[in-house]
């Protein structure tokens, strides 16, 4: 039957017999049919099997191991995988002695029976070093390389190892010298976050060689591509300082490629461009929400960019842009979100004389007179400082203002670390709450939000309720239910509990209407939120034992939300007995918001049997919901406690 027929259930062969009450039918939910899973060696696969299988005296096997069925019918099964095209034979039995024809005894009968095949990626591995031979780019960058004068090109290859080694540029340098680096391990994600075990030795690599090009003034070149070079090493090597004794020891260094004549070559997969004519030059932020990174998708340098923003972009990798915003900081902007501007303009710079603050009813304002619109970053140093970064921007501060009436800034300072590193060091009287970063026209404002009133007790608060997921479902059980449909469940029960205690709930939805992830803060901030709750339940990356890791767990962003994540991780752990799965940092878009304190629960694992069981249950929903509302209560206390 053609994959495309089966999409998430796979239709049973079914063979009838003596004592077979109903249709016995094998749905498999995960994984699916042709799906490519992580290179890992080991993982999961969960579904459910339904009509007349008698979990008491019947037998489930996936790849001949007996996998047990839960009462609703789901199981969940973590086996051995081989790289390659890999099936899952799933089979139920019931035990029988029928006489076949030659008089033996059939002692189990075939209720059903079905496969699911996978691909597995073969991991990266070391070549053997009797064979001379480049397997090619290792840890390559995302795209093509835009590189200046001064910047470091670090090149890496895999190939047989301890060989010696060199790159070439056409037409820039010809024996650049590589080195073996110790072998390198191949660390899976999955595993580091959210398993129990490290990467085995297994995976250690060898053969990996590293090279570095400093990028000189003197050369400008568009689109090449490096090529590698390996050889096998000389049976004698002069070294050039031996006075022509041979040397045993090769010191692949001094290698020149004139003195690899058999050497094998091999272009990288990506190309350089070296003091590119048309760089540097300026973009503008199109994006009302951009966000910068450390490196082209790795973690964020400054989020919340707004659109009119300017940078100066130095370089490029791939879809990214390297921008230079002062002496030492970088960052790397997404060029489809931004648009370059004519050449000969520059970023704007700007040079404040003023800093000054407003108190109002439920926020102080900060706010810095500049002549553009540049790139900030905002620390929370502790719970009472925050720290604005202001890039392109020279202090001629010689006035700070404060709003003699509001107490809440005690103190603010300025510094400049660095050339076009502007900074505003403000101390606080109580914890911080949340703020909100804007321009309006060229001046920035910094908003720090006042706690609500009579802020240790949920009655009166506005807090905002998301059930995670709508028209995508998000994990899905091994019966079917679904995320979305689960996290609605619990995030109607958190409702009317939260309610029942006085506070103004707003969900971010009723039913399982559409709503898109970047709508939901929307929603909060519209509603003056005080707090965010968004409810999730969890499921795991290919390749993590789900029996040895599972629980519930609770996700913060910023320092100021960490402790309501830990009054709810805490009541959550003590109302369910579930295993405590973690606190996290974690870097989610819900979460991302810094005008409220916001976390993220994970109620449950979809994927393992018993838990989907009871998510189906409103005894565990309300057990959760309530979970969740004594530990808002406790956040609330504490934070009145701490600010008296």
């Amino acid at each position: 039957m053609p994959n495309q027929l089966r999409a998430l259930t796979l239709a049973a062969v079914v063979l009838t017999g003596a004592g077979v009450s109903a249709e016995t039918a094998i749905r498999i939910v995960y994984p699916k049919p042709g799906q490519t899973i992580a290179a890992v060696d080991s993982s999961f696969i969960f579904g459910s099997i339904t009509g007349g299988f008698d979990r008491d005296n019947d037998t489930l096997t996936i790849n001949d191991q007996s996998v047990e069925v839960h009462r609703d019918g789901g199981f969940l099964a973590f086996l051995p995988l081989a790289p390659g095209e890999f099936i899952f034979r799933i089979r139920a039995l019931r035990p029988r002695e029928l006489p076949l024809a030659d008089d033996t005894l059939q002692r189990q009968q075939l209720l059903a029976e079905d496969s699911v095949k996978v691909v597995v990626p073969t991991p990266r591995r070391s070549l053997p070093d009797d064979t001379l031979a480049i397997v090619g780019d290792y840890n390559p960058p995302s795209g093509d390389l835009v590189l200046s004068a001064g910047d470091l090109l670090h090149v890496m290859f895999q190939g047989s190892p301890r060989m010696p080694a060199l790159f070439s540029i056409p037409g820039v340098v010809d024996s650049v010298p590589m080195n073996e680096t110790d072998p390198r391990q191949q660390p899976y994600w999955g595993e580091a976050v959210f398993g129990d075990g490290a990467v085995p030795d297994s995976l250690m690599i060898e053969g990996i060689y590293s090279g570095v090009y400093v990028v000189p003034e003197s050369v400008s070149v568009v689109d090449k591509r490096i090529i590698y070079h390996l050889a096998t090493p000389p049976k004698k090597y002069i070294h050039p300082r031996s006075g022509g004794v041979p040397d045993s020891a090769f010191d692949d260094r001094m290698v020149k490629l004139a003195a690899m004549p058999d050497s094998l070559s091999r272009e990288s997969g990506y190309r350089i461009s070296l003091n590119h004519p048309e760089y540097p030059f300026t973009v503008r932020f199109l994006d009302s929400i951009q966000t910068l990174r450390h490196g082209p998708r790795l973690g964020y340098f400054t989020i919340f960019q707004p659109a009119g923003v300017e940078a100066l972009v130095v370089g490029r990798e791939g879809d990214w842009y390297r921008a230079k915003f002062s002496k030492s900081q970088y960052a790397w902007i997404d060029r489809n979100l931004v648009t370059p501007l004519p050449r000969g303009v520059l970023p704007p710079r700007s040079m404040p004389t003023t800093v000054r603050t407003y108190g109002h009813d439920d926020h102080v304002l900060l706010e810095v007179g500049l002549s553009g619109k540049h790139p900030f970053r905002v620390y929370e140093d502790n719970a009472r400082t925050l720290r604005l970064q202001l890039f392109g921007v020279t202090s001629n501060t010689d006035w700070i203002r404060y709003d003699f009436s509001d107490p809440m800034v005690e103190l603010a300072v300025w510094s400049q670390p660095e050339t076009d590193l502007y900074e505003l060091k403000l101390t606080l009287t109580r914890d911080v709450w949340g703020y909100d970063t804007y321009y309006r026209g060229n001046t920035f404002c910094l908003r720090i939000n006042r706690p609500p009133e009579h802020v240790d007790r949920l009655k009166g608060k506005i807090i905002v309720v998301d059930p995670g997921h709508a028209s995508d479902p998000g994990a899905v059980g091994p019966t079917g239910l679904t995320e979305a449909e689960a996290n609605l469940r619990i995030a109607l029960a958190l409702r009317r509990e939260l309610q029942r205690h006085g506070a103004s709930v707003v969900m971010t939805r009723y039913d399982m209407s559409h709503v898109s992830l970047n709508d939901r803060p929307v929603i909060a901030k519209n509603a003056d939120a005080d707090l965010f709750v968004s409810i999730h339940n969890n499921a795991l990356p290919d390749g993590v034992h789900p029996f040895n890791n599972h629980g519930v767990s609770t996700y913060y962003y910023h320092p100021h939300s960490a402790r309501l994540a830990r009054a709810i991780q805490r009541e959550l752990l003590r109302a369910t007995e579930m295993p405590d799965f973690g606190l996290y940092h974690g870097n989610l878009a819900v979460n991302r918001p810094t005008q409220y304190p916001a976390v993220l629960v994970e109620c449950a694992f979809m994927m393992i049997p018993e838990h989907e069981a009871e998510l189906k249950t409103e005894r565990y929903r309300n057990k959760v919901a309530e979970a969740i509302t004594r530990g808002i209560d406790a956040f609330l206390d504490e934070y009145a406690h701490r600010n008296k």
